[in-house]
């Protein structure tokens, strides 16, 4: 996940940047975050670097967040903005730039792992990248996961990764993802790859069928419904 933080304070620039790899640490996600100390600087390197996530400061020296908002949309509309300010009377011009979140200063370090969660949530239905165990894995491309004593086999599209972590730990940090369900003892599944729901099995895009627990069965069948449902409305936006 790559982040940007533009701000022409040097303070506030530091207090977020730590937030946010306090919180990276603790989710045990790999992240890649970058200072600018102000927008020209920002949309010049913008104009050939990827950001995931822009913490946008509002007032700045130059040009102001809301300027800098309105020209990053001219280059990209998927690239999630969240403005971070001590001033709440921009909030109706940031609306049009499409902003996932307006962070009001001086903020909680609560405030801002609520929005890192979200954005989290949000970048895993566009093919995240997550880490487990130190490895990299493309959310879209696990199948399902199975507890093997102290390790889990996260069986993927093309090949099974077997890492030492307990299933616990991560199951955790996949049902973060609103793709992501245990199903029975020691199994999840992603439900972006399940084609069916039926006879008490998840049945997987590649054919294989994942036993449901007899007590989850109809919770499992309410969740893989809301997934589905929520896909549509997406794609239809």
């Amino acid at each position: 996940m790559t982040i940007a933080i533009v701000d022409d304070n040097k303070t506030e620039q530091n207090k977020l940047s730590k937030s946010i790899s306090d919180w990276a640490n603790k989710n045990c996600i790999q992240i890649q975050a970058e200072c600018f100390n102000s927008a020209e600087v920002f949309l010049n390197a913008f104009k050939s670097k990827k950001f995931d996530i822009v913490f946008m400061d509002i007032i700045m020296d130059g040009k102001n967040g809301i300027e800098a908002a309105r020209l990053l949309r001219k280059i990209s509309i998927e690239t999630m903005l969240i403005f971070i300010t001590s001033s709440p009377e921009f909030m109706y011009q940031a609306f049009p730039c499409h902003a996932f979140d307006y962070i009001l200063k001086p903020y909680a370090n609560d405030r801002i792992n609520e929005v890192l969660d979200e954005a989290l949530r949000v970048l895993g239905k566009q093919g995240e990248v997550t880490i487990i165990a130190g490895e990299k894995f493309l959310l879209s491309d696990i199948l399902y996961v199975y507890s093997d004593s102290n390790y889990c086999e996260i069986h993927g599209k093309q090949k099974t990764k077997r890492v030492r972590l307990p299933f616990s730990d991560v199951a955790k940090q996949l049902t973060q993802f609103q793709s992501f369900m245990i199903v029975s003892r020691g199994a999840a599944v992603n439900f972006d790859n399940t084609i069916d729901i039926t006879d008490s099995y998840c049945v997987m895009n590649n054919g294989e069928r994942i036993t449901i627990s007899r007590r989850k069965t109809k919770e499992v069948e309410q969740r893989y419904m809301d997934r589905q449902f929520s896909k549509l409305l997406s794609e239809g936006k």
